[in-house]
């Protein structure tokens, strides 16, 4: 056995409590101080946190030909957790990644897909991942990084997951619940569906585990750090004919938003085309190629140095709202993807980018890597990493391996070999809020966020 099989192996038989990388302190601007509490304090799942160890999901029975890890991917339960600085941070669990070979992913070798578009992970995983059996393509344990993706492929990635942390308050609060729709007021700092590194930490996710609400189809989405109206149907009926009157051009739309500077008080109205700039970030610009896009600005009031603003948009394209106040000038405050130096000397303001397409994608994608949560990676981790990967003694996992027979450590896992940063309030709120969604037959609307109050007007009421 070589020395790298040796030392995976002898890690694998790591108690739970050993190898844990500790996580930094949290910036105390990131949120109020909390306190360790059961979910059932705030109305949230049941459980208590006073015992920490990972709980795993349990794996569904199976045919006996099918692999353990090929049974159908359920949302994680009674998963732990506990609250600090006012953000909920979740236990590292194992989990199953289900994806279909994107249209650019066809006729390039699986090692490179890997490489290129998950930015965040170690540049040789997708060869140890392989090695140690963890990838399925169509079913079968594909052991060769250097496989090229065909048409149809489907693939399944078993790995140690480490969600990102989400504000603990506000909590996500019902505006409607009707036998076909359920409206919600969405909280900032998590996206609406499983994605990336969030799973539990979304709203179907917190539907499902602390509101037990299943089977709701999506009619709309917000970004991850966008707050506000939020709308789901109930049955496939409500689904398409709400689908229809959106494709139509039915739903009337109104967000608010903090902008920098001192806005004009009369109506803006911005018809600039949007297209994509960085396709595996989904980050936009104005651009003669894009796609049509048309937003309306309002000015609600300015202290002279940020201004609230509401914006009515007839289009609904990524990030519409974002690249518009960008190119007006006026970027949304902390907006940490366009109200950036990166973008120019005058962040982007009427397109002026000051550099080529290629050149303004290349160094957002390098601002974006540089932000990322990993801060100190273990310096052990990445010569392991390359060990296994030219390791051609390596034996795979076995197939029937479950998800909750694994450890709660995991040698090759990323997440387990840093230490964390808690980033500031930026990264997990923007200044904009999904005020109301409407049509000749229904409305749905929220408060103004406390944010977006006149400060006069909150001095009066305190």
């Amino acid at each position: 056995m070589s020395y790298a099989s040796e030392l995976l192996n002898s890690m694998m038989r790591k108690n739970d409590d050993e190898g844990t990388v500790p996580t930094e302190e949290p910036n105390r601007d990131s949120g109020k101080r909390g306190k360790k509490r059961s979910h059932d304090e705030g109305g949230e799942d049941d459980g208590s946190i006073t015992d920490v160890k990972n709980i795993a999901p349990k794996a569904k029975k199976r045919p006996a030909s099918e692999p353990a890890a090929l049974t159908a991917e359920e949302m994680p339960k009674n998963i732990l957790f506990e609250v600090r600085d006012g953000i909920r941070h979740l236990k590292p669990y194992w989990t199953t990644y289900n994806s279909n070979a994107k249209g650019r992913w066809i006729g390039r070798k699986m090692v490179d897909v890997f490489q290129q578009e998950f930015l965040s992970q170690n540049v040789n995983y997708a060869k140890v991942a392989c090695k140690l059996g963890r990838i399925f393509i169509n079913g079968k344990q594909m052991t060769d990084p250097n496989y090229v993706f065909q048409n149809n492929d489907r693939i399944l990635h078993i790995a140690h997951r480490h969600e990102h942390p989400v504000l603990d308050k506000p909590a996500i609060s019902f505006v409607a619940d009707t036998d076909d729709l359920l409206v919600v007021n969405k909280p900032p700092s998590m996206p609406v569906h499983p994605c990336g590194q969030y799973k539990v930490h979304t709203v179907l996710g917190l539907l499902q585990t602390v509101h037990n609400r299943t089977g709701l189809r999506v009619l709309h989405r917000l970004d991850r750090t966008t707050s506000g109206i939020l709308l789901f149907a109930k049955n496939y009926e409500t689904d398409l004919r709400f689908k229809q009157t959106l494709k139509a051009g039915h739903w009337k739309k109104e967000y608010v938003a903090m902008v920098e500077g001192v806005f004009p008080e009369t109506e803006i109205k911005c018809e600039e085309p949007i297209g994509t700039l960085v396709v595996t970030m989904g980050i936009q610009c104005i651009r003669k190629d894009g796609k049509p896009a048309q937003s309306t600005f309002r000015r609600v009031w300015t202290d002279g140095k940020v201004s609230v603003v509401r914006c009515n948009i007839e289009t609904g394209r990524t990030h519409q709202i974002r690249v518009h106040l960008q190119y007006l000038g006026f970027p949304i405050v902390g907006d940490q993807l366009y109200n950036s130096d990166v973008w120019g000397p005058t962040k982007g303001k009427l397109a002026d980018y000051g550099k080529p397409y290629e050149t303004l994608c290349k160094d957002i994608s390098d601002a974006h890597r540089s932000s990322l949560w990993h801060e100190t990676v273990d310096p052990k981790y990445e010569q392991r990493m390359k060990d296994i990967a030219n390791d051609e003694t390596i034996v795979p996992e076995g197939e029937s391996l479950s998800l909750d027979e694994r450890p709660a450590y995991d040698p090759v896992c990323l997440g387990c070999n840093v230490v964390k940063r808690i980033p500031t309030m930026d990264h997990f709120r923007l200044h904009l809020h999904c005020l109301c969604y409407e049509t000749e037959d229904w409305s749905f609307s929220t408060e103004m966020p406390e944010w977006a109050e006149h400060p006069k007007e909150s001095d009066k009421s305190s």
